[in-house]
């Protein structure tokens, strides 16, 4: 018999890639302040943002002891390293109308997540996977020969989000203590970046209005919340079914990029998502079939 995922798990899932969907919506807004400073703002936010939470939850003193430890600090550096690529890449490609792009990486993660289950922890690849697989990595090659391009922002979110979930499933801390201690990490380079800013007569705050105020400092609510459910079900699902949960994120990330901004959607570029829909859909198939004990 299957064992049943934790419901607390599913549903981390769930939000975190519901309001990854709709995140673009969020970064539209802030356009203006340009993606490096957002980022900045970001580590620096979501520092402010899990520190309280830290007390809250009664990990303060786990956290402390965590900084004292050189592996885990590395490791987490390590972690932290991807999701930095991760975050800056996927805010440049929201705010210069590549949410389609972005949503390409973010339908192939999952079949990648598949690969890497198979490749780091040993997990089985069946017959069906391997052919979701094939579809994704055809559809990305797609790209390059019906559209013309190579479709950078969509590799780069796709391995660094599938190596990030590796990394966080292998890291010892919890999903908050993670959280904080890699964002510890990024946190001196990113208040020397805006103070470097400043320094440059560029402005940190936007327009300096009300609005830019509220969402700016609201990047740490709505980067804390996601990859806290993320994290915690990186650790308690398999990543088969980590996987099919996160297609919600690009599909809605899709919606947004072609009928909210409406960004073109040629031949080569439906050709290429439609090899990966095929894929997803295998991949979904497959996931039911084992639900359900099929061999």
């Amino acid at each position: 018999m299957i064992e049943r995922p934790p419901t607390s798990a599913i549903l981390g899932a769930v939000v975190a890639f519901g309001l990854w969907g709709v995140l673009p919506v969020y970064w539209k807004q802030i356009g203006h302040v340009g993606s490096d400073v957002a980022i900045a703002h970001r580590i620096v936010w979501t520092m402010v943002t899990v520190i309280p939470m830290l007390l809250w939850q009664g990990e303060w003193s786990a956290w402390t002891t965590a900084i004292r430890d050189g592996a885990t600090v590395r490791a987490h550096a390590w972690s932290g390293l991807l999701l930095g690529i991760n975050w800056s890449t996927f805010v440049w490609a929201a705010q210069h109308g590549h949410i389609l792009d972005s949503s390409l990486g973010y339908f192939i993660n999952p079949l990648l997540n598949v690969f890497i289950g198979w490749l780091f922890l040993g997990e089985r690849l069946s017959g069906l996977q391997k052919i979701s697989v094939a579809c994704a990595g055809a559809g990305a090659l797609m790209q390059v020969l019906l559209a013309g391009r190579f479709p950078w922002i969509g590799i780069i979110l796709a391995l660094s989000m599938g190596f990030y979930a590796l990394a966080r499933r292998r890291n010892n801390l919890g999903p908050l203590t993670g959280l904080a201690m890699e964002t510890l990490v990024g946190l001196p380079f990113a208040l020397g970046f805006l103070v470097w800013v400043g320094s440059q007569h560029r402005a940190i705050w936007g327009h300096g209005s009300a609005s830019d105020y509220t969402l700016l400092i609201g990047l740490g609510i709505i980067t804390a919340v996601p990859l806290l459910g993320f994290a915690h079900a990186a650790r308690k699902l398999p990543f088969a079914m980590l996987g099919l949960l996160q297609f919600l994120a690009p599909t809605g990330q899709f919606l947004v990029g072609a009928f909210v901004y409406g960004e073109p959607i040629g031949p080569g570029v439906l050709a290429s998502f439609a090899l990966i829909w095929a894929g997803v859909a295998i991949f979904c198939v497959d996931l039911w079939r084992k639900r359900q004990g099929i061999p």
